[in-house]
């Protein structure tokens, strides 16, 4: 989970699970404006791979991060 929450801090988004099992975690990267207002954006992360799969209003986006939470693909 560690490119999860790296990949986080690197984005400027608060992790916030909503579950978890032997393979994956899933929940929502919520980013906290200026204002105090917050937008929320469903995840799904693979342990095993580190893909993470984002949920938007334009369909699924795929990411592969490394060790640090830097994207290597997607």
């Amino acid at each position: 989970m560690k490119p999860l929450v790296y990949y986080c801090r690197w984005q400027n988004v608060v992790l916030r699970l909503r579950g978890r099992d032997k393979t994956a975690v899933w929940g929502q990267l919520v980013t906290v404006h200026e204002d105090g207002t917050e937008s929320s954006q469903p995840f799904h992360f693979e342990l095993p791979t580190s893909r993470l799969t984002l949920t938007g209003p334009d369909g699924e986006k795929v990411l592969t991060l490394d060790d640090m939470g830097t994207v290597v693909a997607g």
